[in-house]
């Protein structure tokens, strides 16, 4: 399979140090590795080796700058243990290319990514002052694999190394050493035991409620033909040719005066200079709704003016919202709307859906406004309604569904609101109207009518709960890892973000990884 690396040696994998483990560095090297893992969002595969990749002839390629410092891949740098590391990772799971360039894209930007993170780190370690005492720099050189021999320090290893490698070692030593201690000191400190007891506390107050659920989908046909004939106009069927020039206004108009002239045909001119879909077909774009036209425009009341088309007429050069340039030829005077059509009525809820949904949920909180109103009993006269009754609960104020990832595994932090048998309140986790009059609504007590998705929910209290000690006493092990995880991902941010950061990426990405020309040829 052809590789999507460049062309540049690498270091052997057994001369990759990782932050070692053990004694007092455990907890920091967790740490480490929460951040270091949090930046690879895809999960993607890259194969080493030779064949396809930037086409530079093994130059080292820059892709930015973090604090006027290159973040370079080449020969042993940093981004390039990286790519490395990253194509290792998803080749031991399994993971085979699909897509050249979209892989490639990914292990590069994580790559890139992580080596922001260390650089930024190292700048933030820098100047806070923190340092490391070479004697003790010493000492980890003598431990270094690099000058090793059986277990053992080799002075005749070090002798014969050059001085650049030496130095190479001693660096990689001491920047391992202050990216370790910076994280440590930002998520080395666990959350404190009262913001624990607070966090489960969060999660012990439960609901248990009652819901009449009024799906939007219920909007009748006779309300949509209703307003659809209030506007009309917007429903007007054209059938247009069309031709859109990209090069300016001056060349639309010239196109159009060629037309006139008869020096060309409005076929011929869109099949050779029309840049859209419809230029194969000449033009043609078949009927379409006024509205579908309007908004393609950039001035509204052009729309007017093509609709004004008599059969054969061409429009003048109109602005689209683009940015592009285009004018018409009326192929069919303009036909009223027709709502005894389908089609039509179709056409109407669609805009209504995608364009006036309020007109929509205004009829439905209505119609479940009223058909509650002193209500002796909610389950009877909702159902009496037309809508769906369930219960629901009990469930926390659990804001967004929070979870965890750990071990290669994601668990909940709370319990969340069960959507399996009640769909109608899928997005009510993130719905703060749902979950402010859930928690504020009495036992029995019936709320007003509003929007959850697609749908007007009607709750009614039924029971406020409490959760025993036990049921939330996975918390005490879940929360830290919870709040390290979210400390982890706004450093990441911090750097990204950073305008220290020169991030050049994309523009070194899109030069140099092309896709190759497929080739027949064996070998």
């Amino acid at each position: 399979m052809a590789s999507q690396t460049p062309k540049v040696p690498l270091k052997k994998k057994s001369d990759v140090r990782e932050p070692k483990r053990g004694g007092k560095n455990t907890g920091l090297y967790a740490g480490t590795i929460f951040v270091l893992v949090i930046v690879v969002i895809a999960f993607i595969f890259v194969p080493m080796g030779t064949g396809r990749g930037p086409s530079d002839g093994g130059r080292s390629l820059t892709f930015g700058k973090y604090a006027d410092k290159p973040i370079t891949y080449g020969q042993g740098s940093y981004m390039a243990l990286q790519v490395r590391d990253l194509n290792d990772r998803l080749r031991n799971q399994g993971l085979t290319e699909d897509n050249y360039q979209l892989f490639a894209y990914q292990v590069y930007r994580g790559a890139f990514e992580r080596t922001v993170l260390r650089y930024g780190v190292l700048d933030e370690a820098r100047r806070s002052g923190l340092a490391v005492t070479e004697p003790w720099i010493d000492k980890r050189v003598i431990e270094d694999p690099a000058f090793q021999e059986n277990g053992k320090f080799s002075a005749q290893r070090y002798h014969d190394a050059s001085l650049s490698e030496k130095l190479s070692v001693r660096n990689e030593i001491r920047d391992n050493v202050l990216y370790q201690a910076y994280l440590g000191d930002v998520l080395g400190t666990g959350p404190s035991s009262k913001e624990v007891a607070f966090v489960k506390a969060m999660a012990k107050e439960t609901r248990t409620v009652e819901y009449a659920a009024l799906p939007l989908a219920k909007y009748p046909d006779s309300e949509v033909e209703t307003w659809g004939k209030a506007h009309a106009d917007l429903f007007r069927s054209l059938t247009l040719a069309r031709i859109t020039v990209e090069s300016g206004e001056a060349d639309a108009k010239k196109l159009i005066k060629n037309i006139q002239d008869g020096k060309t045909t409005f076929e011929a001119a869109a099949k050779a200079s029309s840049k859209d879909a419809y230029a194969a077909k000449g033009g043609s774009a078949g009927a379409r709704f006024f509205f579908e036209v309007s908004s393609e425009l950039a001035v509204k009341a052009d729309a007017d003016k093509v609709a004004a088309l008599k059969k054969g007429e061409l429009s003048p050069a109109l602005k689209t919202t683009s940015g592009a340039w285009v004018f018409f030829k009326a192929e069919a005077e303009a036909v009223p709307a027709d709502f005894a059509q389908g089609s039509t009525v179709a056409a109407v809820r669609s805009y209504l859906n995608g364009r006036e949904r309020g007109v929509i949920e205004d009829w439905a909180i209505a119609q479940a406004k009223g058909a509650l109103a002193n209500a002796a009993s909610f389950e009877a006269t909702a159902k009496k309604a037309g809508m769906v009754v369930k219960t629901v609960g009990p469930f926390p104020l659990n804001y967004g569904d929070l979870t965890l990832s750990l071990y290669g595994q994601t668990a909940p932090l709370f319990k969340g609101i069960d959507t399996k048998d009640s769909p109608e309140l899928a997005g009510a986790s993130t719905n703060e109207k749902f979950l402010s009059t859930a928690f504020s609504l009495a036992p029995g007590a019936v709320s007003e009518p509003f929007i959850v998705g697609d749908n007007v929910i009607v709750l009614k209290g039924k029971a406020a709960g409490t959760l025993k000690d036990d049921e939330v006493a996975i918390i005490d092990f879940y929360y830290p890892y919870f709040a390290q995880s979210g400390a982890s991902s706004e450093i990441r941010d911090l750097f990204i973000k950073s305008p220290k950061l020169k991030d050049d990426f994309a523009e070194v990405f899109g030069k140099y990884f092309r896709p190759q020309p497929s080739s027949s040829k064996q070998g």
